[in-house]
C-alpha cells in the first residue's frame, strides 16, 4: 500500500500558490521531515518522478528546508508503528518476505528474524536466542536454516549480492546485521532525544525545541508492532522509546503553555496522549490549556481516557494529581452572598 504522502502530489503540483502552501503546511505538520524521504523514494518511479521532484522543490521553497533531489538510497527500517523495510526507494511488501525458497519459509518468521536482528543491534544474537525470540523456543535445524536462507535470498534479490553479504553476517553460532549499512527510526529517535536533552542542558530549552519536535514526528506507534514474537522481546525498549516521546511532548507543551500558545500546547498534548493516555503530566498540561481555551469537552475526554487507561476510581483516589486538578478546574465553587466559599 502506498504511503499517504502520495495523495499530496497533485496539491503540491497545483497551479494555485495558496493550495501548494496549504498542502506543504499540512504535510510537514503530519509527517515532518520524513515527508521528504517518502517523496525521494518516488523519484525512482517513472510515473511519479516528475511530480515528486516538483513537490520536493515546492516544499523547499515554501518551508526553507534543505531538500535533496536525489532518489533515496540505502536500507531504512521503520520500527515504530507498522514494521516496514525500505531498500533504496522500494518497500519490501508483506507478501515478499516469504517468497524466497519457493515460499517454504514462513514470511512472518523471515521478517521476524530481520526485525529481531535490528533490535539486537551490532552485537547480534546467537541462533538459540533467535529461535527463542521467533519460534518461542527451539527450532529444528532445517527450519532455522530454511528461514535464514530465505532472508538472505530476499536481501540478495533486492539489495544485490555485495550489499546483502555485507549487511547480513552469519556463522555457526551467531547472526547480526551490520549497523553501518542501515538506519532505523527507533535509533534516530533515541539519538535525537539524547541530543535534545543535552542541548537543553547546555544551551537552554528554546534551542532544543526543534529536536524535541522531531522526536514527536518520528513516533508513529508501538515499537515492532505486528512482528512475530515481539510482544516478548520488544516490550522493554518499546516502553523506553515511548517514555522519551512523552518527555519530549511534555517539554514542548510546557514551553508553549508558558508562552501563552494554548492551542499549540493542546496539540502537543493530544499527540502524546494518542499514544500514551496514562501520561499524568501531559494530561494535567492539557487540562490547564483546555481551561484557558474554554474547551470543557476536550478536558473531559482526556480525563476519562486517563481514568480508563490507568484504572483509577476517582472517588477512591482523590489524591491522584490528575483527579485533583480536574476537580479543581471543573467544580463550580459554592457561593454565599455572591462570594465563593473557601
Amino acid at each position: 500500500m502506498s504511503h499517504p504522502v502520495i495523495l499530496y502530489l497533485p496539491l503540491l503540483n497545483h497551479s494555485d500558490p495558496a493550495v501548494r502552501q496549504h498542502a506543504t503546511t499540512i504535510l510537514l505538520t503530519h509527517y515532518g521531515k520524513r515527508a521528504l524521504t517518502y517523496l525521494r523514494r518516488l523519484l525512482d518511479d517513472p510515473a511519479l518522478a516528475e511530480q515528486a521532484r516538483t513537490a520536493l522543490i515546492t516544499i523547499g521553497e515554501i518551508s526553507g528546508l534543505s531538500v535533496d533531489l536525489r532518489p533515496f538510497r540505502g536500507v531504512y527500517v521503520r520500527c515504530l508503528g507498522d514494521f516496514q523495510v525500505f531498500i533504496d526507494s522500494r518497500q519490501i511488501k508483506a507478501d515478499e518476505w516469504g517468497q524466497s525458497e519457493g515460499g517454504r519459509a514462513g514470511g512472518r518468521k523471515v521478517q521476524g528474524i530481520f526485525a529481531y536482528l535490528v533490535h539486537c543491534g551490532a552485537e547480534g544474537a546467537t541462533r538459540s536466542e533467535i529461535a527463542e525470540a521467533i519460534w518461542g523456543g527451539t527450532a529444528s535445524s532445517s527450519s532455522f536454516a530454511r528461514t535464514l536462507t530465505a532472508l538472505r535470498q530476499l536481501l540478495q534479490q533486492l539489495c544485490g549480492e555485495e550489499l546483502a553479504t555485507n549487511l547480513l553476517y552469519t556463522d555457526r553460532q551467531r547472526c547480526a546485521l551490520n549497523p553501518d549499512l542501515y538506519q532505523s527510526d527507533a535509533d534516530i529517535l533515541e539519538r535525537t532525544f539524547d541530543l535534545a536533552t543535552r542541548t537543553a542542558h547546555e544551551q537552554g530549552i528554546h534551542v532544543a525545541l526543534s529536536l524535541y519536535q522531531y522526536v514527536l514526528e518520528l513516533y508513529d506507534g508501538p515499537y515492532m508492532e505486528g512482528v512475530v514474537g515481539a510482544q516478548d522481546w520488544a516490550t522493554e525498549r518499546g516502553a523506553q522509546l515511548l517514555s522519551k516521546v512523552v518527555i519530549a511532548g511534555e517539554r514542548l507543551a510546557a514551553e508553549a503553555f508558558a508562552g501563552g500558545d494554548d492551542q499549540q500546547c493542546l496539540q502537543y498534548c493530544q499527540r502524546v496522549l494518542a499514544h500514551e493516555p496514562r501520561a499524568a503530566a501531559v494530561v494535567s498540561r492539557l487540562l490547564r490549556a483546555g481551561q484557558r481555551l474554554g474547551l470543557p469537552t476536550e478536558m473531559q475526554r482526556a480525563y476519562q481516557r486517563y481514568l480508563s487507561a490507568t484504572g483509577i476510581n476517582p472517588r477512591r483516589r482523590r489524591d491522584d494529581p490528575v483527579v485533583q486538578l480536574y476537580r479543581e478546574l471543573t467544580e463550580t465553587p459554592k457561593m454565599e452572598n455572591g462570594e465563593a466559599i473557601e
